[in-house]
């Protein structure tokens, strides 16, 4: 009878453990969708606290403008996740370059990739894909995806600094 409990333990462990590598690639996904979800709400909060007349402010004259930080991290979201539907990215722009049109467009940049990380299967997130990064797998365009924004993110919290403004705390 023992053995016959051993066994059944052992059974049932090995089904857990075969249905893994699936359950990982959906929990993959969702942590990703919270992470972007929170690095959107973060990074509008970030974009809100630079005065409008100050959108056009360069650190140094080489340098992005802090709306243009802004534009383009949310611009390269599209041409990140392109892989995956192999399509052109087509990332658009903003109205303008006014605090208004680049909360707008940074907004819905996000709200887009989220839809379409919402939709990636699990094949999708293992799947190797060529970009213009070179080889990468369909985890790690995710991982560079945040990575990118955080960057630019970051950046402009510089902007902010050097205007004299606190960034908000930073939410993970």
């Amino acid at each position: 009878m023992a053995s016959r409990f051993l066994f059944h333990r052992m059974t049932i462990a090995c089904v857990a453990l075969a249905g893994l590598p699936a359950f990982a690639q959906t929990d993959i996904k969702a942590v990703v969708l919270k992470h972007l979800k929170t690095s959107r709400d973060f990074t509008l909060k970030v974009a809100d606290q630079m005065p409008e007349a100050d959108y056009g402010f360069k650190l140094t004259p080489p340098q992005m403008s802090f709306g243009e930080q802004m534009t383009h991290l949310a611009q390269e979201q599209a041409g990140l996740l392109a892989p995956f539907s192999n399509d052109k990215p087509n990332p658009g722009k903003p109205a303008s370059m006014n605090k208004k049109d680049v909360l707008v467009y940074v907004r819905q940049s996000f709200d887009s990739s989220i839809d379409k990380v919402s939709k990636l299967t699990p094949a999708q997130i293992n799947k190797t894909y060529s970009s213009g990064e070179g080889s990468m797998t369909g985890l790690e365009l995710l991982m560079f995806l945040m990575d990118h924004t955080t960057h630019h993110r970051a950046s402009a919290e510089m902007y902010l600094r050097a205007k004299g403004i606190t960034p908000t705390e930073y939410q993970f």
